[in-house]
C-alpha cells in the first residue's frame, strides 16, 4: 500500500458514496487510476465492503457486550467463529488477559431484556464456554470504524 492508496482509503472512509471522479479530484490523480486502485484494494481484502453506520440509540437498538472465557483445550478462535454466526453479532475479538473473547451484539426488539437474554442463552449453548460476563451499554461515547492514521 503506497501513499496514493492511503489517500484513496481516507477519502472512502469519509464518504464511500463519492464517485471515482470526485475521489480522483481530491487525491490528485485520474479517475481510471482511482478505479484501478479501488478494485485492487477490494481484491486484496483491504476493502472488505461498504456500509451505512447507524446511530443505534436514535433507532432504539441496545448494545450488549460479552466478555467470554473459553474452557481449556477448546479453541477461542473456533468458538469466536460460532459466536460470529449469530445474526445479532456485530464484532468478535480474540483478546489477551483473563478472558479470551470480547463480542458486541445489537438487541433489535422492543423487549430488550428478553432479546439480550436470548443472545446470552445462544452463547451459553456453544460448547467450550467456561464463563461469560455481559454488560449493556448505557451511552456510546465514541463509535468509530475509521482508521485515523490514514
Amino acid at each position: 500500500m503506497d501513499e496514493l492508496d492511503k489517500k484513496i482509503l481516507k477519502v472512502l472512509q469519509e464518504d464511500a458514496r463519492l464517485s471515482y471522479t470526485k475521489i480522483a479530484k481530491r487525491v490528485g490523480t485520474s479517475t481510471a487510476t482511482v478505479s484501478d486502485r479501488v478494485r485492487r484494494l477490494e481484491k486484496s481484502g483491504m476493502i472488505k465492503g461498504y456500509s451505512v453506520i447507524l446511530n443505534s440509540s436514535k433507532i432504539g437498538i441496545t448494545t450488549l457486550i460479552a466478555i467470554i472465557c473459553v474452557k481449556p483445550l477448546f479453541s477461542a478462535r473456533e468458538i469466536g467463529k460460532k459466536i460470529a454466526e449469530l445474526r445479532e453479532t456485530c464484532y468478535v475479538y480474540n483478546i489477551t488477559g483473563d478472558f479470551d473473547l470480547i463480542a458486541s451484539f445489537k438487541c433489535f426488539s422492543l423487549t430488550e431484556r428478553e432479546e439480550c437474554k436470548s443472545i446470552i442463552d445462544k452463547i451459553n449453548k456453544i460448547d467450550g464456554i467456561e464463563r461469560i460476563n455481559t454488560y449493556i451499554v448505557l451511552d456510546t461515547i465514541k463509535e468509530e470504524s475509521q482508521i485515523g492514521w490514514l
